[in-house]
């Protein structure tokens, strides 16, 4: 089967053209990210680094200022610059350890047990005296953990503490709303819960950052349409795709909008209007965007199975499995539909080997429990 749905030959054809795929995704992603970390790790002159997630441009200088809000730096080429946080890609303090940069590719990548690893190591030998780094450990900490708890449930407890630590200890730092963002999705996953998480999103709906607050929009809808509130998703996702329509900055909300409301569509029992949603991200949504990319390709697994369309749906799904792994939860998800979906295919051993991986990667999501 190739990309159009042809039936014969699936493992060579999706192989293939999946490869491709993969290779233009990481020429686009890692070639870009992975030139900055060189040269962040290689400047020999001692300087900050951000990283604008818009356009990828890496700016260095010294941060001057780090508010909930914005980033302050003055550039090397004596320029000032201010960054929205919700703009923040990446971050490097010019005294940071070095061994940072490789946690930090190893959480990138998915393997987060070893950035975990990694970080913890990181600050329990960092002596240094720049408190900036230190907090910043704390947060990647967290973060790392609520990652973790998206597929393994057993790992909730231990990041609802650690990314709700951070919040109450960092509230004027620049990662707090992002960490109040993180701890609405982690509590979002818990129905008992529903009215902390949105309460946390309303708290970031109330703040000037447009990005994060639009953010907070497609988190309310998803959370909306988790209580069955199909309407009330969808109007929560129109208003995220209508704010953010032609602003660069918020084009990754956008995004996330129109897959919210592919997935109000999908709801409804109207998979065709939902295909033709999802078909405008993966034509303008960048390569880094993993993790709605991911959840598009997912959705588009769940539209096709609903349209009797099991060998598209599977190549969907396979999309996932190749180019999306570091996304733990659609990931795990991804595993459980071509473990069920190879064998009627004619391929039980890739079936059997998708079971096995979703069993030793994700063995407490609920996907490997059903």
């Amino acid at each position: 089967m190739n990309l159009s749905g042809e039936v014969r030959g699936i493992p060579k054809a999706a192989a293939r053209a999946i490869s491709q795929k993969r290779e233009q995704a990481m020429k686009s992603l890692w070639g870009v990210l992975g030139v900055v970390v060189l040269v962040l790790a290689g400047a020999a002159d001692a300087a900050d680094q951000v990283t604008r997630r818009s356009d990828r441009v890496v700016l260095r200088g010294e941060l001057t200022e780090l508010s909930t809000t914005a980033l302050k730096m003055k550039l090397q080429n004596g320029q000032d610059a201010e960054i929205p946080v919700s703009e923040v890609l990446a971050i490097r303090f010019d005294m940071e350890p070095p061994t940072l940069v490789q946690a930090q590719s190893n959480e990138r990548s998915g393997a987060l047990a070893t950035a975990l690893e990694k970080y913890k190591q990181i600050q329990g030998e960092y002596s240094g005296d720049d408190k900036r780094v230190v907090t910043e450990l704390k947060f990647l900490i967290a973060r790392t953990q609520v990652r973790m708890a998206q597929a393994n449930p057993a790992d909730f407890a231990a990041a609802e503490k650690a990314i709700g630590t951070f919040r109450s200890e960092s509230r004027t730092n620049f990662r707090y709303l992002e960490a109040t963002l993180l701890e609405a999705e982690l509590l979002a996953g818990d129905a008992a819960r529903a009215d902390a998480a949105k309460k946390l999103l309303e708290e970031v709906q109330g703040t000037s950052v447009k990005g994060f607050r639009l953010q907070a929009g497609v988190q309310l809808g998803l959370l909306l349409l988790s209580g069955k509130d199909t309407e009330g998703a969808q109007a929560a996702f129109e208003k995220v795709v209508q704010e953010s329509a032609g602003d660069a900055l918020a084009a990754s909300a956008m995004f996330d909008g129109q897959l919210g409301k592919a997935l109000c569509q999908k709801t409804a029992g109207k998979p065709d209007e939902a295909l033709a949603t999802l078909a405008d991200v993966f034509t303008k949504a960048s390569e880094s965007e993993t993790k709605t990319l991911a959840r598009a390709w997912l959705l588009k697994g769940d539209c096709f199975r609903e349209k009797g369309l099991p060998k598209d749906a599977l190549m969907a799904y396979l999309h996932v499995d190749v180019l999306y792994s570091s996304e733990p939860g659609p990931h795990a998800e991804s595993l459980y539909h071509l473990a069920t979906l190879w064998g009627p295919a004619g391929y039980q051993n890739r079936a059997d080997d998708a079971r096995a991986r979703l069993t030793n990667s994700y063995p407490n999501s609920r996907w490997a429990k059903q």
